[in-house]
């Protein structure tokens, strides 16, 4: 039973820790919607093989820092 507890225990303490992180994600998420359109993004992203993947790459490495 302990075990049991200890892994909920850390389990809650990570996501304590990872919630500020969410937040974030959530609000740049929010605040892109808002401000792009789904035309914008599918126009920059939606074509071609390279250059949309090379794009979205560019995107994202900010995201984990």
């Amino acid at each position: 039973m302990t075990i049991i507890l200890d892994i909920f225990m850390e389990s809650w303490h990570l996501l304590l820790d990872a919630s500020i992180y969410m937040l974030f994600g959530i609000l740049v998420a929010g605040l892109l919607r808002v401000f792009l359109s789904p035309q914008a993004v599918a126009h920059h992203l939606g074509r071609g093989r390279f250059s949309s993947i090379f794009k979205a790459a560019l995107i994202g490495i900010p995201i984990p820092l």
